[in-house]
């Protein structure tokens, strides 16, 4: 296989910047991360440290680490890897800076409309390829858990925001599947986007409402029957804004019984999978960027003009 030239510039050195900078170094892809402070420090340092989560197994990469991008550092694709709650900063440095592809790997309710001060020409959208958290220096991850819906179906997915197939497109997935990270093309990926967010952000409202305790709640069919009707209702909102539930296969959740539903995402919930990706990984790092989607999210519900009192009352967890 033909080595691809591409220069990469990867913004976050979280979790899924360190694996996405990781892999694509190791396939001799030109990557550089931007980080600044002390994780600027650790990576120059000791490199990026990678750890599985469930065979320890650590790996330590010596990725190229900046601290600033300028106007006239040009790179073939910008990867923006930071939490939602986070962009607000990073969006006028984007603007500024002439690169022709930036590709959004976040959690987003909203497509393209609140990354359109960087140019909509320039932008594409995607997501991730990994769970876990940063702590001490260290990644500790599962690659191909990159969200609740990517662990079930396979590959993670990337898009223009106009729903073409361009050959900057199958370029950039091309090189992630070059890296050993399966990504595909996708020509729905703002409602693969509204579909997961909308999901989990739920669920982490009713998450919030169990303490975290992960197993409590996965016993208890009131609240699982209340999320699956609050999830029904997301797909009215989500057709009423003119977006599908993609994947397809997730309208099971419509097709299937209400108390068997449940008791299917009980079990979903309860698995140590959960635990893990929800109180161990997700509340402990990333609570803010979940506050920040339960307010998006209860704006989408208001813009819908629908009742949805499920989801209402799950979302009303945020603010306790």
């Amino acid at each position: 296989m033909i080595k691809d030239t591409a220069r990469i510039l990867v913004i976050g050195a979280g979790v899924n910047g360190s694996i996405c900078a990781t892999k694509l170094h190791a396939a001799g892809i030109d990557v550089s991360v931007l980080a600044r402070g002390q994780r600027n420090d650790e990576i120059q340092e000791n490199g990026n440290v990678i750890e599985n989560s469930l065979t320890h197994a650590r790996s330590i990469t010596k990725v190229p680490v900046i601290q600033t991008l300028e106007p006239e550092d040009i790179y073939d694709y910008i990867l923006v890897v930071i939490r939602q709650d986070q962009m607000g900063v990073l969006l006028p440095v984007l603007a500024r800076n002439r690169s022709a592809a930036i590709v959004f790997m976040v959690n987003d309710l909203t497509g393209a409309e609140a990354y359109a001060a960087v140019g909509k020409e320039r932008i594409l959208l995607g997501f991730v390829f990994a769970g876990g958290k940063r702590e001490g220096g260290v990644v500790y991850a599962l690659s191909g858990v990159g969200g609740l819906l990517g662990a079930i179906f396979s590959g993670t997915p990337f898009g223009e925001i106009d729903n073409t197939i361009t050959a900057r497109l199958k370029r950039l997935v091309g090189i992630f599947n070059q890296a050993g990270l399966d990504a595909k093309v996708s020509t729905r990926v703002a409602d693969y986007l509204f579909t997961h967010a909308g999901f989990v952000t739920l669920m982490v409202g009713l998450a919030i409402k169990y303490k975290v305790d992960m197993q409590a709640l996965a016993r208890n069919k009131a609240y699982l029957g209340l999320l699956v009707d609050a999830l029904r209702e997301l797909f009215q909102v989500l057709r009423t804004l003119g977006y599908q539930v993609i994947p397809p296969k997730f309208q099971v959740i419509q097709a299937v019984p209400r108390s068997l539903m449940a008791a299917a995402l009980g079990a979903f919930i309860g698995s140590d999978m959960m635990k893990l990706g929800i109180a161990d990984w997700g509340m402990s790092q990333t609570r803010d960027e979940w506050v920040y989607l339960g307010q998006e999210l209860e704006w989408i519900v208001e813009k819908s003009g629908l009742a949805v009192p499920a989801m209402r009352s799950l979302l009303a967890y945020y603010h306790e």
